[in-house]
C-alpha cells in the first residue's frame, strides 16, 4: 500500500491494525427523548461504497479480482466486508483475463478493481477482451478528488491527465462509463447497470469513484427492485421466409459463440434437416465433434473436411448463428460461401454482411435459441430431409516414439483421452500456435468447455484467465500456451493464495513457435525468435504450486493424470518438439495476402 494511503487513514483516525481504511457503517442516531420522527437528514446512511458493494451483489457478483491501492480504498474494504469473494492478483491485467473467463464460465457480472493511473491504464488490454469476448465486466478504478484534479497530484487520474480521459467515455469500449461525482448518483447507476447486466451479448462498464465519494455518506436502499430484459424475438414473417429458404434447399448450419446456448436446438435442426454443421474455434462442442453429420471447425486449427465438403457439395444457403464470420473463422474463405444467401443470425446487426460483403445476406436480428425455436416450430412437415453424408475421419492416435521431445499432436491427443473424455474440466488455449492445436486436435460432445481468444487474442488471456474459468463455473480448468505467454503473465502465486483448482500445460520449445514457423512459411530464416529456456517447474515450485516436467512422450500420461488428481494449481512443463508444425497454415496464407512476405 503507498504511502499516501496509510497517511490519508491515519488522519481519519482509522484502525491502526488494518491496512486498509475502515469505513464506519453504523447507522445514524435520533436523540433520545425526541418524539419526531427521523427526517431525510437523519435517515440511516452509510457510505457509498457499501451501497455501490450492495447494488453489485443484487447484480450477481460473486467476485471481484484487482489489485488495490490508496486511490480505491474504501471500496476495496467495502468489498471485503461484503458476501462478494475479493481475490488480490498480482497484475491488473491478470484481474481483468480472469474476470473475463469467470464471467463467460458463470455467466455473472464479475467485477474488476484498480487504483488511478497505472493501476487503471494496466487495465486497458481485459477492457478490450472484455468487449471483444461479449462477458460482463464491471471495471471499478480509483479516481482523483474534484480538489485536486490539475494540480500535479500523485497518479492523477482526471481530464487533466493526458491521455485519460477517453477511458471514461461511453462509445466503443464501455456500454457505459463516467467518474461517479456524487453519492446522489446512486439510482441511475442502478438502472444503467441493471440493464447493462441483462445483455445477452455481454457488458462492459467502468466506473470512476474519487476517493471522497467512495467515503461519502448515502441514504438506505430505496428498495427498488431490479427487473430483467425480456428476451429479442424476431417476428413471426420473418422466421416463415427463413423456413421456406432453407426447407426448399440445401443448406449448411455455421455455429458461432453466439449459438453456445443453443446447442440442443441446433443438434435439432440439424436432424430433422439433414444439414451438415460446421463451428467456429469458440463454437466447440454447439454439435458434437463425434456426430456424423458434423463436418469439423473453421478457421485457424480447422479442418480440410469442412473446406472439401463446401467445394464438392457447395450449399444454396448457409445458415450463421451467433458469428462475425471474421478473420480466424474464415479467413474470408471463398469456398465457404454459399451459392445463393448467408441466413445470418445474431443480436448484433452490425455482424450482417460485413465479413462477405459481396454475397447476399438475409440478415436476422435475434436470440438464436429463441429463434430456433421459432424455426422448429414452423418448418415445413413434408419437407424432404437432405442426405447427411459425413466427410471428415477423426483422427487416430499417433504411435508413441522413445526419443526426442514430446510432438504437440501427441500431447494434444493425450490431452483428449486424459482430460477431455475423463473429466468435465474447461480447457482454453492461449494465442499462438496452442491455438491452433486445441481447435484442431482437441473434440468436445457438448459446448462450454472450450475456451479461446479468437478475436482479440491477447497473449496472457489464458495464463491468468484459468483462474477466473475454475472459479466461476467451481471446477477444475486447464490453460494450454505457450512458454513465451506463460513468461509474459502469470498468475500461479494468486492461484496458490487462494488454492485455485488451476492446470497450466506449457508448451515450452524455447521460442516463440507461432512466429517462427510463420516467418518459415513465407520464406524467411527466423529471427530473434529463440529465448534462453524457462524452468518452469522451478518457477511453479517457488511461487507456491505444483509442477511437473515431462520431456518424453512416455511419460505424458502419467503426468496429466497426476495433475488433473491433484488439488490446487498445477504446471506441467512439456518440452515440445519445435519442428513439428502446427495446423496454423491458413493463419500464414491470410498473412501472405495481406502483403507480409513480399
Amino acid at each position: 500500500m503507498d504511502s499516501m494511503m496509510m497517511r490519508s487513514a491515519a488522519a481519519r483516525g482509522l484502525d491502526e491494525q488494518s491496512s486498509v481504511a475502515r469505513i464506519p457503517t453504523e447507522s445514524m442516531v435520533v436523540p433520545a427523548g425526541s418524539s419526531a420522527s427521523p427526517s431525510v437528514a437523519t435517515q440511516p446512511t452509510r457510505s457509498f461504497a457499501d451501497a455501490l458493494v450492495e447494488l453489485l451483489a443484487e447484480l450477481g457478483v460473486e467476485y471481484a479480482f484487482g489489485m488495490f491501492g490508496g486511490g480505491i480504498a474504501p471500496f476495496c474494504e467495502a468489498l471485503h466486508r461484503s458476501s462478494i469473494q475479493l481475490l488480490h492478483f498480482r497484475h491488473e491485467a491478470g484481474a481483468a483475463f480472469a474476470a473475463v473467463e469467470a464471467s463467460l464460465a458463470s455467466g455473472r457480472p464479475v467485477v474488476v478493481v484498480a487504483t488511478t493511473g497505472p493501476g487503471m491504464t494496466n487495465l486497458l488490454t481485459g477492457m478490450v477482451a472484455a468487449r471483444w469476448e461479449g462477458a460482463k465486466v464491471i471495471f471499478v478504478s480509483g479516481t482523483t478528488p474534484a480538489a485536486q484534479r490539475g494540480r500535479s497530484s500523485f497518479q492523477e487520474t482526471s481530464q487533466y491527465a493526458p491521455g485519460l480521459s477517453d477511458m471514461f467515455t461511453t462509445g466503443p469500449l464501455f456500454h457505459h462509463a463516467g467518474v461517479i461525482e456524487d453519492a446522489v448518483e446512486l439510482d441511475l447507476l442502478r438502472a444503467r447497470l441493471a440493464s447493462g447486466v441483462a445483455r445477452p451479448t455481454g457488458f462492459v462498464a467502468h466506473l470512476g469513484l474519487p476517493t471522497n465519494v467512495q467515503a461519502a455518506r448515502t441514504a438506505a436502499s430505496s428498495g427498488r427492485r431490479l427487473c430483467a430484459l425480456s428476451t429479442p424475438v424476431c417476428d413471426a414473417a420473418t422466421v416463415e421466409r427463413c423456413a421456406a429458404l432453407l426447407a426448399s434447399n440445401k443448406f449448411v448450419i455455421w455455429a458461432g459463440f453466439g449459438a453456445r446456448d443453443a446447442s440442443a436446438q441446433v443438434r435439432a435442426l440439424a436432424e430433422r434437416s439433414g444439414a451438415a454443421v460446421m463451428c467456429s474455434p469458440r463454437g466447440k462442442g454447439i454439435m458434437p465433434e463425434d456426430h456424423p453429420q458434423f463436418l469439423g471447425v473453421t478457421g485457424l486449427g480447422g479442418h480440410a473436411s469442412v473446406d472439401v465438403y463446401m467445394r464438392s457439395k457447395r450449399p444454396a444457403h448457409v445458415l450463421v448463428l451467433g458469428t462475425r464470420l471474421g478473420e480466424f473463422t474464415s479467413f474470408w474463405s471463398p469456398d465457404l460461401v454459399p451459392s445463393e444467401s448467408f441466413v445470418h443470425v445474431d443480436l448484433e446487426p452490425d455482424a450482417f454482411g460485413t465479413a462477405y460483403p459481396e454475397v447476399e445476406t438475409v440478415g436476422v436480428q435475434a436470440e438464436i435459441g429463441a429463434f430456433l425455436d421459432a424455426l422448429l416450430a414452423r418448418w415445413p412437415e413434408h419437407a424432404s430431409k437432405q442426405a447427411s453424408e459425413s466427410v471428415r475421419a477423426l483422427p487416430s492416435l499417433p504411435s508413441m516414439r522413445e526419443q526426442g521431445p514430446v510432438r504437440p499432436s501427441f500431447l494434444m491427443h493425450e490431452v483428449q483421452r486424459r482430460i477431455v473424455e475423463r473429466s468435465d474440466a474447461l480447457v482454453i488455449t492461449e494465442a499462438g500456435n496452442a491455438f491452433a492445436l486445441g481447435s484442431h486436435y482437441l473434440r468436445f460432445a457438448e459446448p462450454h468447455r472450450y475456451r479461446v481468444s479468437s478475436g482479440f487474442g491477447s497473449m496472457g488471456h489464458a495464463s491468468g484467465g484459468v483462474i477466473g474459468a475454475a472459479l466461476g463455473r467451481r471446477g477444475k480448468a486447464v490453460a494450454i500456451l505457450g512458454d513465451g505467454a506463460m513468461m509474459m503473465l502469470n498468475e500461479l502465486n494468486t492461484a496458490r493464495a487462494y488454492d485455485v483448482d488451476a492446470l497450466w500445460i506449457v508448451l515450452n520449445d524455447a521460442r516463440y513457435g507461432m512466429i517462427a514457423q510463420g516467418m518459415q512459411s513465407i520464406g524467411w530464416k527466423p529471427f530473434e525468435v529463440e529465448f534462453p529456456r524457462a524452468d518452469f517447474v522451478s518457477i511453479a515450485r517457488a511461487l507456491g504450486a505444483q509442477a511437473l516436467q515431462v520431456e518424453r512422450e512416455c511419460d505424458v500420461a502419467a503426468a496429466l493424470e497426476q495433475a488433473m488428481s491433484a488439488r490446487g494449481p498445477f504446471l506441467l512443463d512439456v518440452a515440445i518438439d519445435p519442428d513439428e508444425l502446427a495446423p496454423a497454415g491458413r493463419r500464414n496464407q491470410s498473412l501472405a495476402k495481406q502483403g507480409v512476405g513480399r
